[in-house]
């Protein structure tokens, strides 16, 4: 499983992996939820959102695809020429976009749904190993929401899938950085950490890799994927790697 959206609410869980020799856990694990976003133009579409995820989770990905298709549509409508949009979490994070970037142009915020939409399609596309599609549509969500650390996490697990293991390392490590800056986004960094260890473990650094699961125990210490990855590693060192 991974970033989803319910009840209005940001959903995560671990995107599974596998490794050839040892089996890395593919196990999903607990979910970690942030306070409800500010709502603003587009929040109509917080609810399908909803309906789609649940269709996600039945496996019904066929029929999540085709609702998520206007709720797309309706988001690619609101870029305008001469008009910026920014999806952000809170009145704190506007304000300091807008000083980031006060240059004069005028700039609209755009509901949490519209990157969620977006990253919801790369998670579809990912999930169907078609990582360069999923990679353009989670850069649509990175563009339209700066401080979204679920769309550099999920980033991570295509760019990691399709073999780019520093490009997923660059992921997992921005995803970490929005998620120890920004109060929303705090709910991502086990995630970051995990994936970042997952990493590490395919460029044969253990001794980081263990590092990064130790640290998102910190955070999530009922991670069980985290526990059996440390496993994993003491396997892989036993095994003389």
């Amino acid at each position: 499983m991974k970033t989803l959206l319910l009840s209005g609410l940001v959903l995560l869980a671990c995107a599974p992996m596998t490794n050839e020799a040892f089996a890395q856990s593919t196990v999903t694990e607990t979910f970690y939820a942030i306070p409800p976003m500010e709502r603003k133009v587009g929040h109509q579409y917080r609810e399908d959102l909803d309906a789609i995820w649940l269709e996600m989770q039945r496996g019904d990905t066929d029929s999540a695809d085709e609702r998520l298709e206007p709720v797309l549509a309706y988001c690619e409508a609101q870029h305008r020429q001469g008009l910026r949009l920014v999806s952000v979490a809170t009145v704190q994070e506007y304000e300091q976009y807008m000083a980031e970037n006060a240059d004069g142009e005028p700039t609209e915020w755009i509901d949490v749904a519209c990157p969620m939409a977006y990253k919801l399609k790369g998670f579809l596309l990912a999930g169907a190993k078609d990582n360069a599609e999923a990679i353009r549509w989670l850069d649509k969500a990175i563009a339209l929401a700066p401080y979204f650390a679920d769309a550099h996490v999920e980033r991570g697990f295509a760019l990691g899938q399709s073999g780019n293991l520093d490009g997923a390392l660059a992921a997992y490590q921005r995803a970490l950085a929005l998620a120890n800056e920004h109060p929303s986004a705090a709910h991502a960094k086990p995630l970051a950490l995990r994936g970042t260890g997952w990493v590490l473990v395919e460029m044969g650094d253990l001794d980081g890799a263990q590092h990064a699961y130790e640290a998102s125990l910190e955070v999530d210490p009922g991670s069980n994927l985290a526990k059996s990855e440390l496993e994993y590693i003491a396997q892989l060192r036993k095994a003389g790697r």
